[in-house]
């Protein structure tokens, strides 16, 4: 009874499909193009519901991995990986600018400004961590939200730079606390 019904089928953007045949729908299973958790109908059907649920589908259905969750992509996952990674090397460029700029005026100046040296050389490692995190981003590495999920570092940053430093470092760590914002809004793409 059931496969002489008119099929239905919901693309995860969700688009309607059908009427199609159950010869049609099992293609569709079969081919990869259906996949088992997306949303079906026929008229013995109640509502709209998931295809390994539907008994004379599951069985095609049980060999297809999980639908793609609707919105992702490969090519979008790969393109917020490399914004992080595009910020967080522009953040390891300006701490380096910093460190430069505060070393250099501790030496200019000597004096009122020679306490400068001590954070450019902190933000130095500041850029180093940096440019050595970017890297971990590039190959999406568990530890990069590790890294991110405190913010002791950051704090202690804008600290050294507020008190011995210059203000303009203790600003730019707002900068890095957006990239966090970032990488833990998007921890699911760091799973190796």
């Amino acid at each position: 009874m059931s496969q002489q019904d008119a099929w239905y089928y919901a693309t995860p953007q969700g688009e309607r499909i059908g009427p199609i045949t159950y010869q049609e729908i099992r293609a569709l299973i079969q081919g990869g193009r259906v996949y088992r958790d997306d949303l079906v109908w026929a008229a013995h059907l109640p509502e709209w519901t998931p295809l390994d649920r539907v008994p004379e589908l599951a069985g095609w259905s049980r060999q297809l991995p999980p639908n793609v969750p609707s919105g992702t992509s490969w090519q979008g996952t790969q393109e917020t990986i490399d914004t992080i990674k595009s910020l967080e090397l522009a953040s390891a460029a300006v701490w380096s600018l910093i460190a430069a700029v505060q070393i250099l005026l501790s030496i200019w100046l000597e004096g009122p400004l020679s306490f400068m040296f001590i954070a450019g050389i902190w933000n130095i490692f500041a850029a180093i961590s940096r440019f050595n995190l970017a890297k971990r981003i590039q190959e999406r590495r568990k530890s990069v939200v590790t890294t991110y999920e405190s913010v002791t570092q950051l704090v202690i940053i804008a600290i050294v730079n507020l008190v011995v430093g210059a203000v303009i470092g203790a600003l730019w760590v707002i900068i890095d606390f957006i990239i966090r914002d970032k990488v833990l809004r998007n921890r699911h793409l760091f799973d190796q």
